[in-house]
């Protein structure tokens, strides 16, 4: 093979088996570990015709995370985190639920007076403000803490553990260094504070939506924080 284009070939270490023909990933210079069944079964003796349509992997051919692989392991992760964030920031949810119920109370009673309404929605906006500000910090640093914390120990977050995820560079296999996952949160989570902001509060939904819709039609299965970091989410199981 030297010389060769890195690519999925016929397999040369498993002999063809009915229905079960393999390609091999190879990068260039050697064969990789790397197989997948071949799209099309072998059919007889001579040599197959092989469907070169396979999965997406990276460059040295690791098979790339499916949407809803992906999908499963936030749901996971963002479970963790909002029981972690909610208990720690309780006492302002708490804070929050009180001066909701303290406008609600007063229309009430403003209306069963037969009066005007006394309650400023201006004055709940700007009561409001200060607790929900503080809980976005907080979720923010347990976010931050939880996903940097485990990709630089684990090369992923509990979710993608638990579903045989990995994140790592797209070109470079092993532990990514620090500039690499903090850009990588950074893309993902970080602009989810400027919501705080009303005007560009429709602008950072319209992100994370894209976002999280990005690798259903990329070729390398990227979501945009991933462009941003160099990263792929891979399979290993």
């Amino acid at each position: 093979m030297s010389g060769s284009q890195p690519g999925w070939y016929p397999d040369p270490y498993e002999p063809p088996r009915p229905r079960r023909a393999l390609l091999r990933y190879y990068d260039g210079t050697q064969w990789t570990h790397h197989t997948v069944p071949a799209a099309t079964p072998w059919s007889g003796p001579g040599a197959p015709q092989y469907a070169q349509k396979v999965e997406p992997t990276t460059p040295d051919g690791v098979p790339l995370a499916g949407w809803w692989q992906r999908v499963g392991a936030y749901l996971i992760d963002a479970v963790i985190l909002a029981v972690i964030g909610g208990l720690l920031a309780l006492p302002w949810w708490r804070d929050l639920v009180d001066i909701y119920v303290d406008f609600i109370d007063q229309a009430i009673r403003d209306a069963e007076a037969g009066r005007e309404s006394s309650v400023d929605a201006l004055e709940l906006q700007g009561d409001v403000l200060v607790p929900l500000a503080v809980i976005a910090l907080i979720n923010l640093a347990v976010g931050f803490v939880y996903h940097v914390g485990f990709l630089m120990w684990k090369q992923a977050t509990i979710g993608k553990l638990a579903l045989g995820l990995r994140v790592r560079r797209r070109d470079v296999s092993g532990p990514m260094p620090f500039g690499t996952v903090l850009t990588r949160w950074g893309a993902q989570y970080a602009v989810t504070i400027l919501s705080l902001v009303p005007v560009a509060g429709s602008l950072v939904s319209l992100y994370v939506l894209l976002d999280a819709l990005w690798p259903l039609w990329d070729d390398n299965r990227q979501a945009i924080h991933d462009k941003a970091a160099g990263t792929n989410v891979i399979r290993v199981r």
